[in-house]
């Protein structure tokens, strides 16, 4: 498990010739980072006398935040092991035409699954966005570049995730699927770029007074 390790463990994993840690668990990492960066803002403005009006919402908003958190970094380890299992898949034996149908079967139900981790990280991703808008108003004043930071570092997690998710897409056989999860995954980087735009404006326009 990386989230045991040092960090350098992970960096070194990821620039080596191994598969993994490979895009996925790095987009998950980098979503992890973002939620990091949210909590940090949320704790500086919880117990302040000036934002006692906001407190219960930034409260709830440093709940949700922590949880996307934990849900994020687990899934660096859980792409590891979606990967390993679609490599497993690959080495089944094809030597008749029963097990080469059997093998090609086996691949595309990996393939599904392979899917899931990536887009799980997206919708995960977006949600963070959707906090880092609400904090943008919210949190305290002084840490209103870790909320652009935390916003831009998600969406980066999405659009990576995302990739990942087509890579995928593209050797799925099972139509339906390939559309159902594409149409989704469009409108959630549809709806993650308008809200980063927001929030990037936002954090500029304080910056500029």
């Amino acid at each position: 498990m990386y989230l045991d390790q040092p960090l350098r463990s992970f960096l070194e994993d990821t620039a080596s010739k191994t598969p993994t840690p490979g895009g996925g668990s790095v987009a998950a990492l980098v979503g992890s980072l973002g939620a990091a960066l949210l909590c940090m803002v949320g704790n500086f403005t919880l117990g302040k006398p000036k934002f006692e009006k906001v407190e219960r919402d930034v409260r709830e908003i440093l709940k949700e935040a922590d949880k996307l958190k934990e849900e994020l970094s687990g899934l660096i380890q859980k792409d590891i092991e979606v990967y390993a299992r679609f490599s497993q898949t690959s080495r089944m034996p094809r030597d008749t035409s029963e097990l080469k149908e059997k093998r090609r079967q086996a691949l595309q139900i990996a393939l599904k699954d392979a899917t899931q981790v990536p887009l799980t990280t997206a919708k995960l991703a977006l949600r963070l966005l959707e906090l880092a808008q609400l904090l943008l108003s919210k949190g305290n004043p002084n840490l209103i570049t870790d909320v652009g930071v935390g916003a831009l570092l998600a969406d980066a997690a999405l659009q990576s995730a995302a990739l990942n998710v087509q890579i995928n897409l593209g050797y799925i056989k099972d139509e339906e699927f390939r559309k159902r999860t594409s149409s989704v995954l469009s409108s959630m980087l549809s709806q993650g770029q308008e809200i980063k735009d927001k929030v990037v404006k936002g954090v500029r326009d304080a910056l500029a007074g």
